[in-house]
């Protein structure tokens, strides 16, 4: 519970929203022209860099900062993706990031993206004059020399900071425009959805423990997976957005974001966790399943792992500091859940409310039956288990989805969130 509670003041700290900074007016304003050398001595200046790049990315953070390492590796594929046209520099506020230790920082990280440091912190005071005062803080400036785009909080993936990036470029934009939150993606896409969140270890012979807790608190579960890997199979609802929720692995301090994780062969959102030997100081993994910077941490999962019995009583101890204690037999409760009886889709649009109306084909190689989404925006098709070619006919008024999008049902029954497009 202490730990789900500590990576959440830790988004929190960057929690600065677009919006909070355009009610301040720094969006569409102009950003101060500014010289900045990066850890190989190369000088950058914002005006001489917009002479022949369409927009500019100043990302300000430090090398002790957690979410900063969760996002630098977004930052990095942008640069390779976007280096040619869009000016990047990264700015650390810590006095004590000299040259020295930020060309450590990129070469234990692996990157090539430019890095300097923010001398005196005129930027970094400019940018929490109008905002939070939080890092990591990535600002956009356009072709115009205006910002367009601003966030106090770290990216959870290369799409969102994509989407944010593509807002900038192309012969059409021809007049500052300003961006205030994360683009939602509009494509036409399903992923799989259960009745419930919840992580399954898939390891062979692994053996879950089943721990209580008296107060109220996220759920815990944890496994005796006998390998140096756990094999984790996640499970989300279809009211959760699959690009909202994250994996987040406490050992390694690695954030996913679920829709990286989808294996569309196999049907389901797939993560792997190392697990430490015995000589490892505390040989214990830990995992959760979350929603991003969610207010209500009730249905976070919280999960951990040890390679043998004989650490059963470290982690006992352990989980045990945080007032959870492993139930008479540590076997967890069998699921309860009713076997799935049907091909069902929830259909919705990139805000995830419900699209009713939605007319959908599911055909075999011989036969089509056509289907609608009713009130609540489901479609449940009772057809015997196949490989259904799903097709997607007619959208309601309103609404499109993508000409060509397919979808093939495995042959079996299943549930989806299908997403179309609000126009």
């Amino acid at each position: 519970m202490k730990r789900i509670i500590t990576l959440l003041l830790a988004l929190a700290l960057c929690l600065g929203t677009a919006a909070m900074a355009e009610e301040a007016g720094l969006l569409g304003t102009p950003f101060p022209d500014f010289t900045a050398t990066d850890s190989e001595g190369n000088v950058f200046t914002l005006s001489e860099a917009l002479k022949d790049h369409e927009a500019a990315l100043v990302n300000i953070w430090a090398t002790w900062c957690g979410p900063c390492e969760f996002e630098v590796p977004f930052l990095q594929e942008a640069y390779e993706a976007y280096g040619d046209r869009v000016a990047f520099i990264c700015l650390s506020r810590e006095e004590e990031d000299t040259a020295e230790v930020i060309e450590a920082y990129r070469r234990d990280h692996g990157l090539t993206l430019p890095m300097g440091r923010d001398e005196g912190l005129a930027l970094y005071e400019y940018i929490a004059a109008h905002g939070e005062g939080s890092i990591p803080a990535t600002v956009i400036v356009d072709r115009f020399g205006n910002v367009g785009f601003i966030q106090e909080y770290s990216f959870q993936s290369s799409r969102a900071l994509s989407a944010v990036i593509e807002r900038f470029l192309g012969d059409d934009y021809t007049e500052t425009a300003v961006l205030d939150g994360v683009p939602l993606p509009d494509a036409t896409a399903a992923f799989p959805v259960a009745a419930a969140r919840d992580v399954i270890v898939e390891n062979e012979g692994a053996r879950e423990l089943y721990f209580t807790n008296d107060a109220p608190a996220t759920r815990l579960k944890a496994w005796v997976v006998n390998d140096d890997t756990a094999h984790l199979r996640l499970e989300i609802t279809a009211s959760d957005s699959p690009y909202d929720m994250i994996c987040y692995n406490w050992n390694s301090a690695d954030l996913s974001e679920l829709s990286t994780l989808l294996d569309a062969e196999r049907n389901g959102y797939y993560y792997d966790v190392p697990v430490p030997g015995a000589e490892a100081e505390l040989p214990i993994a830990s995992a959760c399943l979350m929603e991003f910077a969610a207010e209500d941490i009730s249905d976070a999962i919280d999960c951990y792992f040890i390679r043998s019995e004989d650490q059963l009583a470290l982690l006992q101890e352990y989980l045990g500091e945080e007032g959870w204690t492993l139930s008479d037999d540590g076997e967890a409760p069998a699921a309860q859940d009713a076997p799935q009886a049907a091909y069902v889709l929830h259909v919705v649009d990139q805000y995830g409310d419900p699209v009713p109306g939605m007319y959908v084909n599911f055909c075999t190689d011989t036969t089509c039956v056509m289907t609608q989404s009713d009130a609540s925006g489901t479609i449940t098709f009772e057809g015997e288990t196949d490989a259904y070619h799903v097709q997607l006919l007619k959208a309601p008024e309103g609404y499109s989805f993508d000409a060509g999008y397919e979808m093939y049902t495995p042959r079996e029954y299943g549930e989806w969130r299908l997403s179309i497009r609000k126009d």
